[in-house]
């Protein structure tokens, strides 16, 4: 788990900025996939105390990048678009630049972010498992245009605690990371005990961005897109995460500024919140399949070179494990 200690957040930088975190979601209808009543975030408040790391206030939220205040999470909702300097453009041509929030965030191993940027030195983490189970990944020496991935969702933990899983592919900057781009399937994601899926980019100035959330349940295909919208070759400031459900035909897409140039591919991660016990964990293993990696030229990495992280040390041991090809990771647990 050492690499993984400070992946799936990013790094906040001074002038946190944020926009008020308002979400209407809905109550699965396992008929049609529709949410049809507002859901908000998992918050903090829910997780069990061995579950919560030292410090976290209780109405902050879970998000794929950490825990975060509510004012700290923004919503771009579909025909907006994320842009420079915090602007975001509303689907009325109309461009807002988000609040700024000043408030510190906590990585998903406990460690403090102050709202300028500062890390603490020391880290609390949670008693129970939390972070970055694992992750194929890879760093690449050229910048990437695109990563696309599909996967099945799988059944629904057999004990439905207040825990949050996490599946997704991404990409990120190295070395000085500013935002994780991620197409998300969650579970429990929205305090729901439900899949949902939705699109990140975490952490421009410290806040995280999202789509709105569509529906997904088990046996849903997934796939999940990330991609360069301009032409090849060019150092893109347009970027498009697609979570789509090809179930049912609905797509979650943040349209986004990558902010840098990013050079670390995922093929498949697993990240969690409050796992206590292997049947906390959703039927498994878990396979991103069809894994496509492009670079900024729009050639495709033929062999990536995936690798993966040191699991021994996570409790509970749940039969972690990785296996790769070209083309699949698989994570078992």
């Amino acid at each position: 788990m050492k690499m993984f200690a400070s992946l799936g957040r990013v790094v906040a930088r001074a002038g946190v900025v944020a926009a008020v975190f308002s979400l209407s979601l809905a109550a699965y209808a396992a008929d049609s996939q529709e949410l049809a009543q507002p859901l908000q975030l998992t918050r903090v408040a829910s997780l069990p105390d061995s579950a919560k790391p030292a410090g976290i206030p209780d109405d902050y939220v879970v998000t794929p990048n950490g825990y975060f205040a509510p004012d700290c999470v923004a919503t771009v909702h579909e025909g907006e678009q994320l842009q420079a300097n915090d602007l975001i453009r509303r689907a009325s041509g109309v461009t807002e630049k988000v609040a700024t929030c000043g408030k510190a965030n906590f990585t998903l191993e406990g460690q403090r972010i102050e709202a300028d940027g500062r890390r603490a030195l020391q880290r609390t983490p949670p008693p129970v498992q939390s972070g970055w189970v694992q992750a194929a990944n890879y760093a690449s020496n050229t910048p990437i245009g695109r990563i696309v991935a599909t996967w099945t969702v799988p059944t629904a933990p057999a004990n439905k605690s207040n825990q949050v899983i996490y599946f997704f592919p991404g990409l990120e900057q190295l070395p000085n990371v500013q935002s994780i781009l991620q197409p998300v399937l969650g579970w429990n994601g929205y305090n729901d005990k439900l899949w949902t899926l939705a699109s990140w980019n975490c952490c421009v100035n410290g806040t995280t961005f999202h789509s709105d959330p569509i529906a997904a349940k088990a046996g849903d295909v997934v796939v999940g897109d990330t991609y360069s919208t301009c032409a090849a070759g060019q150092a893109c400031s347009t970027w498009k995460i697609d979570s789509r459900n090809t179930t049912t035909g609905k797509t979650s897409t943040l349209s986004t500024n990558p902010y840098a140039d990013l050079t670390w591919v995922f093929g498949g991660v697993l990240e969690v919140y409050s796992v206590a016990t292997c049947n906390q964990y959703p039927s498994g293993p878990i396979t991103f399949s069809n894994i496509q990696v492009y670079d900024r030229n729009n050639n495709r990495v033929s062999n990536p070179p995936w690798q993966g992280s040191d699991t021994s040390g996570i409790n509970p041991q749940c039969g972690y494990g990785l296996s790769t090809t070209a083309t699949s990771a698989t994570i078992s647990y």
